[in-house]
Protein backbone atom coordinates (compact mmCIF):
# COMPACT_ATOMS: atom_id res chain seq x y z
CA UNK A 1 0.00 0.00 0.00
CA UNK A 2 2.59 2.49 -1.00
CA UNK A 3 0.07 4.49 -3.03
CA UNK A 4 -2.45 6.45 -1.04
CA UNK A 5 -4.94 9.06 -2.09
CA UNK A 6 -7.22 11.26 -0.09
CA UNK A 7 -11.00 10.90 -0.18
CA UNK A 8 -11.26 14.43 -1.51
CA UNK A 9 -9.26 13.60 -4.62
CA UNK A 10 -11.42 10.50 -5.28
CA UNK A 11 -14.80 12.15 -4.78
CA UNK A 12 -14.52 15.57 -6.34
CA UNK A 13 -17.98 16.57 -7.47
CA UNK A 14 -18.09 18.10 -10.91
CA UNK A 15 -21.05 19.86 -12.56
CA UNK A 16 -22.35 16.66 -14.12
CA UNK A 17 -22.42 14.85 -10.77
CA UNK A 18 -24.12 17.77 -9.08
CA UNK A 19 -26.82 17.85 -11.79
CA UNK A 20 -27.29 14.11 -11.35
CA UNK A 21 -27.71 14.52 -7.60
CA UNK A 22 -30.11 17.43 -8.15
CA UNK A 23 -32.22 15.43 -10.61
CA UNK A 24 -32.36 12.51 -8.19
CA UNK A 25 -33.48 14.83 -5.41
CA UNK A 26 -36.08 16.42 -7.67
CA UNK A 27 -37.36 12.95 -8.61
CA UNK A 28 -37.55 11.99 -4.97
CA UNK A 29 -39.36 15.21 -4.04
CA UNK A 30 -41.72 14.88 -6.97
CA UNK A 31 -42.49 11.20 -6.29
CA UNK A 32 -44.43 9.57 -3.46
CA UNK A 33 -42.82 10.58 -0.16
CA UNK A 34 -43.88 7.39 1.57
CA UNK A 35 -41.31 5.38 -0.38
CA UNK A 36 -38.49 7.93 0.07
CA UNK A 37 -36.76 9.33 3.12
CA UNK A 38 -38.63 11.62 5.50
CA UNK A 39 -38.81 15.32 4.53
CA UNK A 40 -36.35 16.33 7.27
CA UNK A 41 -33.73 13.95 5.92
CA UNK A 42 -34.34 15.20 2.39
CA UNK A 43 -33.81 18.77 3.55
CA UNK A 44 -30.57 17.80 5.26
CA UNK A 45 -29.38 15.98 2.13
CA UNK A 46 -30.23 18.95 -0.05
CA UNK A 47 -28.39 21.27 2.30
CA UNK A 48 -25.37 19.00 2.25
CA UNK A 49 -25.43 18.75 -1.55
CA UNK A 50 -25.74 22.52 -1.95
CA UNK A 51 -22.85 23.01 0.41
CA UNK A 52 -20.80 20.59 -1.64
CA UNK A 53 -21.68 22.32 -4.89
CA UNK A 54 -20.64 25.69 -3.56
CA UNK A 55 -17.28 24.48 -2.41
CA UNK A 56 -16.28 21.85 -4.91
CA UNK A 57 -12.77 21.70 -3.58
CA UNK A 58 -14.09 20.90 -0.14
CA UNK A 59 -14.02 17.20 0.73
CA UNK A 60 -17.40 15.57 1.36
CA UNK A 61 -17.83 14.09 4.78
CA UNK A 62 -18.47 10.34 5.19
CA UNK A 63 -22.09 11.14 6.05
CA UNK A 64 -22.46 13.06 2.82
CA UNK A 65 -20.95 10.19 0.84
CA UNK A 66 -23.32 7.75 2.51
CA UNK A 67 -26.25 10.08 1.80
CA UNK A 68 -25.31 10.30 -1.88
CA UNK A 69 -24.92 6.53 -2.12
CA UNK A 70 -28.30 6.04 -0.44
CA UNK A 71 -29.90 8.46 -2.89
CA UNK A 72 -28.41 6.64 -5.85
CA UNK A 73 -29.51 3.27 -4.48
CA UNK A 74 -33.02 4.53 -3.83
CA UNK A 75 -33.24 5.95 -7.35
CA UNK A 76 -32.04 2.67 -8.81
CA UNK A 77 -34.51 0.70 -6.70
CA UNK A 78 -37.37 2.91 -7.84
CA UNK A 79 -36.37 2.44 -11.46
CA UNK A 80 -36.19 -1.32 -10.98
CA UNK A 81 -39.60 -1.35 -9.32
CA UNK A 82 -41.09 0.67 -12.17
CA UNK A 83 -39.56 -1.67 -14.74
CA UNK A 84 -40.86 -4.72 -12.88
CA UNK A 85 -44.34 -3.19 -12.65
CA UNK A 86 -44.34 -2.49 -16.39
CA UNK A 87 -43.20 -6.02 -17.15
CA UNK A 88 -45.95 -7.45 -14.95
CA UNK A 89 -48.55 -5.30 -16.70
CA UNK A 90 -47.32 -6.43 -20.10
CA UNK A 91 -47.35 -10.07 -19.01
CA UNK A 92 -50.90 -9.69 -17.68
CA UNK A 93 -52.04 -8.11 -20.93
CA UNK A 94 -50.44 -10.92 -22.92
CA UNK A 95 -52.16 -13.54 -20.76
CA UNK A 96 -55.52 -11.82 -21.21
CA UNK A 97 -55.11 -11.58 -24.98
CA UNK A 98 -54.09 -15.25 -25.17
CA UNK A 99 -57.13 -16.24 -23.13
CA UNK A 100 -59.41 -14.27 -25.48
CA UNK A 101 -57.84 -15.93 -28.51
CA UNK A 102 -58.19 -19.38 -26.93
CA UNK A 103 -61.86 -18.74 -26.14
CA UNK A 104 -62.52 -17.64 -29.71
CA UNK A 105 -60.72 -20.72 -31.05
CA UNK A 106 -62.74 -23.01 -28.78
CA UNK A 107 -66.01 -21.47 -29.98
CA UNK A 108 -64.94 -21.78 -33.62
CA UNK A 109 -63.74 -25.36 -33.16
CA UNK A 110 -66.99 -26.34 -31.43
CA UNK A 111 -69.11 -25.11 -34.33
CA UNK A 112 -66.71 -26.57 -36.86
CA UNK A 113 -66.57 -29.91 -35.08
CA UNK A 114 -70.38 -30.15 -34.99
CA UNK A 115 -70.61 -29.49 -38.72
CA UNK A 116 -67.73 -31.90 -39.41
CA UNK A 117 -69.39 -34.61 -37.31
CA UNK A 118 -72.65 -34.17 -39.21
CA UNK A 119 -70.78 -34.46 -42.51
CA UNK A 120 -68.98 -37.60 -41.36
CA UNK A 121 -72.14 -39.23 -40.05
CA UNK A 122 -74.38 -38.08 -42.91
CA UNK A 123 -74.38 -41.53 -44.54
CA UNK A 124 -75.45 -43.19 -41.31
CA UNK A 125 -78.13 -40.60 -40.65
CA UNK A 126 -79.53 -40.94 -44.17
CA UNK A 127 -79.47 -44.75 -43.88
CA UNK A 128 -81.46 -44.66 -40.61
CA UNK A 129 -84.02 -42.26 -42.11
CA UNK A 130 -84.48 -44.45 -45.21
CA UNK A 131 -84.79 -47.67 -43.17
CA UNK A 132 -87.33 -46.09 -40.81
CA UNK A 133 -89.35 -44.77 -43.75
CA UNK A 134 -89.37 -48.15 -45.47
CA UNK A 135 -90.35 -50.04 -42.29
CA UNK A 136 -93.32 -47.71 -41.71
CA UNK A 137 -94.88 -48.24 -45.14
CA UNK A 138 -98.24 -50.02 -45.35
CA UNK A 139 -96.71 -52.75 -47.51
CA UNK A 140 -94.43 -53.78 -44.61
CA UNK A 141 -97.39 -53.68 -42.20
CA UNK A 142 -99.27 -56.06 -44.55
CA UNK A 143 -96.38 -58.53 -44.29
CA UNK A 144 -96.74 -58.46 -40.49
CA UNK A 145 -100.52 -58.91 -40.74
CA UNK A 146 -100.08 -62.27 -42.53
CA UNK A 147 -99.46 -63.86 -39.15
CA UNK A 148 -102.56 -62.42 -37.42
CA UNK A 149 -102.21 -63.91 -33.99
CA UNK A 150 -98.72 -62.59 -33.21
CA UNK A 151 -98.30 -59.05 -34.67
CA UNK A 152 -101.87 -57.76 -35.15
CA UNK A 153 -103.80 -55.99 -32.43
CA UNK A 154 -107.57 -55.87 -31.78
CA UNK A 155 -107.98 -52.78 -33.95
CA UNK A 156 -106.41 -54.52 -36.98
CA UNK A 157 -103.09 -52.61 -36.88
CA UNK A 158 -99.61 -53.78 -35.96
CA UNK A 159 -99.22 -54.16 -32.19
CA UNK A 160 -96.24 -53.42 -29.91
CA UNK A 161 -94.62 -56.77 -30.71
CA UNK A 162 -94.71 -55.94 -34.42
CA UNK A 163 -93.18 -52.50 -33.81
CA UNK A 164 -90.44 -54.15 -31.72
CA UNK A 165 -89.64 -56.60 -34.52
CA UNK A 166 -89.52 -53.72 -37.05
CA UNK A 167 -87.09 -51.85 -34.78
CA UNK A 168 -84.88 -54.91 -34.46
CA UNK A 169 -84.89 -55.30 -38.24
CA UNK A 170 -83.88 -51.63 -38.69
CA UNK A 171 -81.01 -52.12 -36.21
CA UNK A 172 -79.85 -55.34 -37.88
CA UNK A 173 -79.95 -53.90 -41.40
CA UNK A 174 -78.17 -50.75 -40.23
CA UNK A 175 -75.41 -52.82 -38.61
CA UNK A 176 -74.91 -54.97 -41.71
CA UNK A 177 -74.83 -52.00 -44.09
CA UNK A 178 -72.56 -49.96 -41.80
CA UNK A 179 -70.14 -52.83 -41.23
CA UNK A 180 -69.87 -54.16 -44.75
CA UNK A 181 -70.91 -51.43 -47.16
CA UNK A 182 -70.08 -48.05 -45.62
Amino acid sequence: MSQESSIGSLNNINDEDSRLVESILNDLNGSDNSSGPPPQMQGQMQGQMQGQMQGQKQEPSPEQIKAMQMQRQMAMQQQQQQIMAQQQQMAQQQRESQQKIEKENVIKSDTNSLIDNIKKEAKSIILIVVLSFIMNLDQVDKIFKMAPSIFVGENGGVNVQGVLVKSLLIGLIFYLVKSYLL
